[in-house]
């Protein structure tokens, strides 16, 4: 099934995938030069954006059945994207491994990276609300924002994704990039980051809880 009939599949309910195109709205714009201020800002959303993705949403995407070559497109997209933004980062940050990077070759090769990538992301989430009932798509959603609230706000490509490891690698890079983040006077994920709100859906009340599949993300499982 390609990208534009699972876009094409109705318009129910799907708080998941409309909390994430807005998050999306604030983090595609990749300055045309990385100036520190922009640059870093840039970094912890793109990062906090796709470090909630591989928490909550891509472990979902693998347990359901089928859809595994869009999983594994996304997967891979998303892979490239957290290694041009540790590309950035070191140029940014004066790295001598970035000497002779021109930042704005960085910045135009994210930027190419990020329009391949969210079209995958945006059929994928889709094709999982798809086959999650109401109130799945409501903790989807849940998890998703609670992912997001305590994600890591630099880029680690190199961290597991998946095994036990997974969950104890996302707790540590969080509290570690929001403790260098207040060294460095950055401004971090999980205080500017405008996450919002999911409305609750028609079938299911406001204060339920977040039951189910998706995972915590407070702490190291």
């Amino acid at each position: 099934m390609t990208t534009d009939n699972l876009l094409a599949q109705g318009t129910a309910h799907r708080p998941l995938s409309a909390c994430i195109d807005a998050i999306r709205d604030t983090v595609q714009e990749v300055p045309e030069a990385a100036e520190p201020e922009a640059g870093y800002q840039a970094l912890a959303r793109l990062s906090g954006h796709l470090a909630a993705m591989w928490r909550t949403v891509y472990p979902r995407a693998g347990q359901l059945d089928a859809g595994g070559e869009l999983r594994a497109v996304c997967l891979s997209r998303a892979r490239e994207a957290e290694w041009l933004l540790r590309r950035l980062e070191c140029q940014l940050s004066g790295d001598v491994s970035a000497v002779g990077l021109p930042a704005r070759a960085v910045c135009t090769a994210l930027r190419q990276q990020l329009n391949s990538y969210w079209p995958a992301e945006q059929a994928l989430v889709a094709w999982v609300e798809d086959r999650l009932a109401i109130q799945g798509r409501d903790q989807a959603a849940r998890a998703y924002q609670r992912a997001l609230a305590h994600a890591p706000t630099r880029p680690h490509p190199r961290c597991p994704r998946s095994g036990p490891l997974r969950h104890l690698a996302f707790w540590l890079h969080s509290r570690w990039d929001r403790l260098l983040d207040t060294m460095d006077s950055r401004a971090g994920v999980g205080h500017d980051f405008p996450a919002g709100r999911t409305p609750p859906s028609p079938e299911q009340p406001e204060s339920a809880g977040a039951a189910g599949p998706w995972p915590e993300p407070g702490g190291p499982d």
